[in-house]
């Protein structure tokens, strides 16, 4: 149970830090802006306080997890800072213990093939928990070994698109630059309707129909057409908090 909810911490922490980076850019809008960070901050300090209750020492989370080195944006809005030990390789060299985390890494990337793509901090996630029984594995440690598993060709690796966002390429894939933004303005929700690519990217309907479609027809995002949606475009390589939380109570 605890790792699950430091994984989900984690991925929270990373949302945030995304979601601020992407506001520092230009690419999101003031007041979602502040909709959104003030939701993730109550969010990842109720985790937080969450975790502290079920005994677990979070100051050595921050510092074992490298928090503050990776997400430094967030870090600062939640004022975290401490230090803790270093852990063990369990027996295993360094190289070892990389590979063992590697075959978690490319049994995901079989799974979901077929998006094409995953948000990073979602990839980790899905990793971590199928390693149990490497209780000390961190989420920098994951990132090293799909770095790993992408200098042998066995993934294309680590995509940083436009604005920061990071993805993983679970296969090769050749986007093009109005496809990656595309993706790019996806990542925080999951999804993007037809109506926020021509706002927001200012392209015409017809530029904005096309470049969806081009995703769906490479696997990469799902159309839902119906008009309670406003014809809206899931990205299930994405991780998305919303469609997340709709999911768990019944409704990417």
């Amino acid at each position: 149970m605890h790792e699950r909810l430091q994984s989900e911490l984690y991925a929270s922490i990373a949302t945030l830090d995304q979601l601020k980076k992407l506001y520092d850019f230009g690419a999101v809008d003031i007041r979602s802006y502040q909709r959104e960070s003030e939701a993730l901050l109550q969010d990842v300090r109720t985790q937080i306080e969450n975790l502290r209750r079920l005994g677990l020492d979070i100051g050595r989370f921050v510092t074992s997890e490298r928090i503050i080195e990776i997400f430094p944006e967030a870090a600062n809005l939640l004022r975290l800072g401490t230090h803790a030990p270093r852990r063990s390789l369990q027996g295993m060299t360094l190289d070892q213990f990389y590979d063992y985390i590697g075959l978690a890494i490319l049994d995901v990337a079989t799974e979901n093939s077929s998006k094409g793509l995953m948000g990073l901090a979602e990839l980790i996630v899905e990793v971590v928990r199928r390693l149990p029984e490497i209780e000390s594995v961190t989420y920098n440690d994951v990132i090293e070994s799909v770095n790993r598993v992408a200098e042998n060709g066995l993934i294309p690796g680590i995509r940083t698109l436009r604005g920061g966002v990071k993805v993983v390429e679970l296969r090769p894939l050749e986007l093009r630059r109005d496809q990656a933004d595309v993706i790019n303005l996806a990542a925080t929700k999951g999804y993007v309707s037809v109506e926020e690519v021509i706002m927001q990217l200012k392209w015409s309907e017809d530029h904005a129909r096309q470049v969806l479609s081009s995703l769906v027809d490479a696997g990469m995002a799902v159309a839902d057409i119906r008009f309670s949606t406003g014809g809206r475009y899931y990205f299930p390589g994405l991780r998305s908090r919303e469609s997340t939380d709709s999911r768990n109570t019944g409704a990417y």
